[in-house]
């Protein structure tokens, strides 16, 4: 069940609905519809979560030691998401037999890390909250947050879950607009660029001349308007609840440094990994060969988290040499802001091709086609795409949560709701009634 789908809106409709009427089950009632939206996709996979959930607890309430309880928490993620990668490096045909080959459990990753998250601020007494089964389970399973993020805290989260959902005309008429804004991004954008750039993407070799420029400057804005387009929906749906989660995207491709940009992209991941990866590392406290390391470690730590593949930690890789090269050689340091976002979205736009293509050799024929085309550059059809690139990076100043949330404060419900029922009874006849699953679904 995703957001952008008519089976969403029924099932949040009737929680609403039951949590109106059956206030003091709130805490049940969150716990079993969100076990019922994890399981809408794939039932398979309903005991996985309840295998986070009963073994979180058992760590927690015993004290174990995060050597122990960390390792296997991860062992659900290292099974369905890298044994069969790891058997085929080690090309033994035995693990290969005993390796997971089929689809993976929706959102593994981040349910992982979620769990990794409270175990650890609770044994470092970074939360000091007593919680029970249930107030745990409620943490881990949140459907607004449950499958693609953002990565949550416990601080972030439990105190807010403790409080009885209110809903209040401000934060209806928030959410719902929050919740549209993310539906547009996903239905109107996001699915239209990939149906244009996915053949492009499956196979560089057989597309035409100036396709591969169509395909390195549209990526990058379907990725933005896909992901942020979820957390938009994650944000507004639990809005409306009066549940407050935290900001996940703010304007990335306007950054002016690779480090900002990392500072404003999928902002809880970023945060996650510098916490509980780069900082425990050493982070820049130990010299340049360390920092080094450090960041090359962690960012390619980041690049197989999503997804068991080369070009993943290679992505994640060429971050960190880049984010090395931007601490210690200072790049864009005298330069204007124009010229710092312009260079920080060339890296960027490259490195998501390294992301988007699984194979070595379709990611050099690529930037081979790309690179010798790159005359077509001045063809008519490009120049005014790259004019609506321009326009598309520019307005991330207006699409932002504090902005959106001043424009909903000058929102009447009464038009707001009309407007929106239009937008998404459109988008719902595009698409037939749903959309393509979003991207980070697969991590």
């Amino acid at each position: 069940m995703i957001f952008s789908s008519i089976q969403f809106l029924i099932f949040f409709f009737v929680f609403i609905i039951f949590i109106y009427f059956l206030k003091r089950s709130q805490r049940s009632l969150i716990i079993i519809f969100s076990l019922f939206f994890y399981g809408y996709w794939n039932p398979t996979f309903v005991p996985l979560i309840l295998f986070f959930m009963l073994s979180s607890y058992y760590f927690i309430k015993n004290d174990v030691n995060l050597k122990i309880s960390i390792p296997i928490t991860l062992i659900p993620l290292f099974y369905f998401k890298y044994s069969l990668f790891i058997s085929n490096i080690l090309s033994s045909d035995f693990l290969i037999e005993l390796s997971y080959k089929n689809s993976l459990p929706l959102a593994i990753s981040f349910i992982t890390f979620t769990a990794i998250a409270i175990l650890v601020d609770i044994k470092t007494k970074k939360f000091n909250e007593k919680i029970n089964f249930f107030s745990l389970s409620e943490f881990l399973v949140y459907f607004p947050q449950l499958i693609a993020g953002p990565i949550l805290r416990a601080n972030e989260l439990i105190p807010l879950l403790k409080n009885k959902i209110n809903f209040s005309n401000e934060n209806i008429r928030f959410g719902i607009l929050l919740f549209t804004v993310g539906f547009i991004k996903k239905i109107f954008l996001a699915d239209s660029i990939a149906f244009l750039i996915d053949p492009i993407f499956e196979n560089p070799n057989s597309v035409n001349p100036g396709d591969h420029l169509k395909a390195f400057l549209l990526f990058p804005l379907q990725i933005y308007f896909d992901f942020s387009g979820y957390v938009d929906m994650a944000l507004g749906t639990s809005k409306i609840l009066s549940i407050n989660l935290p900001i996940n995207f703010n304007k990335p491709y306007l950054s002016k440094s690779l480090t900002e940009f990392w500072r404003n992209w999928h902002i809880t991941l970023s945060s996650w990994f510098r916490d509980y990866v780069y900082i425990p590392l050493g982070g820049s406290k130990k010299g340049s060969n360390k920092l080094f390391m450090n960041l090359i470690l962690t960012m390619s730590v980041a690049g197989l988290w999503h997804g068991a593949s080369v070009n993943f930690i290679l992505w994640g890789a060429l971050n960190g040499l880049f984010l090395f090269l931007e601490k210690k050689i200072k790049l864009n340091l005298n330069f204007n802001d124009f010229i710092k976002i312009f260079i920080t979205c060339f890296i960027i736009f490259n490195l998501w091709v390294v992301f988007r293509i699984n194979e070595l050799q379709f990611i050099f024929d690529f930037y081979t086609r790309l690179y010798s085309d790159f005359i077509e550059i001045f063809q008519i059809n490009n120049l005014i795409l790259i004019f609506i690139i321009v326009i598309s990076v520019y307005s991330q100043k207006y699409d932002n949560f504090n902005f959106i949330e001043e424009f909903s404060k000058k929102t009447k419900l009464s038009v707001l709701i009309p407007l929106v029922i239009v937008i998404i009874l459109t988008g719902l006849a595009i698409n037939t009634g749903t959309s393509e699953k979003f991207i980070y679904f697969d991590f």
